[in-house]
């Protein structure tokens, strides 16, 4: 019984770390977003991105429509929607 229970152990822990490091580095390197906003350059937005252009103090309303409008965005209500993030 103890030899079962030695071989079950670490099986399961190397099970377990490759499951958990693998979910992590393959969403991290490869993420699949069906619906996914990109810009000009084909990458995808990045909220961060996004929030940091709605969020800047130095830019009036006009000039952070105009900066979504440069990455590609072209929707107004999608822009007016990222002013409220």
């Amino acid at each position: 019984m103890r030899r079962n229970a030695a071989r079950f152990i670490p099986v399961n822990l190397v099970a377990g770390a490759a499951l958990i490091g693998g979910c992590g580095v393959l969403s991290a390197r490869n993420p699949d977003f069906k619906n996914a906003e990109t810009g000009e350059d084909g990458q995808i937005y990045v909220l961060d991105d996004l929030e940091d252009i709605a969020n800047d103090p130095d830019l009036t309303d006009d000039e952070k429509r105009e900066a979504f409008r440069d990455l590609g965005i072209e929707d107004e209500d999608l822009i007016t929607a990222l002013l409220t993030l």
